[in-house]
């Protein structure tokens, strides 16, 4: 399993979700800010089974990393990577915390500032 880097700063939390109130586009093939280079995803399965499916890029048919995760477990995902979740169980419960690596953050502060 993918490890979260030591340097890494916990950035932000979402709210716990379930399959109907999680946002539609976690269930669609997306690259989004959550992984730019050096911002690890953590999901967390509190409930039930989610799966991660982890793509080469855009446009490849099948998933080359697949991840399940039962409640009480959780996965990291690679930054920069094509991805998606399903939820395995109806009675899922989960949530997503972003952590970042320092210069990172730094760069994104400076940008901010200019």
């Amino acid at each position: 399993m993918l490890r979260i880097p030591q340097s890494c700063i916990h950035t932000r939390s979402t709210p716990f979700w379930n399959k109907s109130t999680a946002p539609a586009g976690l269930f669609q093939r997306h690259l989004d800010t959550g992984t730019r280079p050096g911002v690890y995803p953590r999901l967390t399965v509190m409930q039930g089974t989610v799966c991660y499916l982890g793509y080469a890029d855009d446009s490849s048919p099948e998933p080359d990393s697949i991840l399940v995760i039962e409640a009480g477990h959780f996965g990291v995902f690679p930054p920069e990577r094509w991805h998606h979740i399903e939820v395995v169980s109806d009675d899922a419960l989960f949530n997503i915390d972003f952590f970042v690596e320092p210069d990172v953050l730094k760069s994104r502060s400076a940008n901010k500032h200019a």
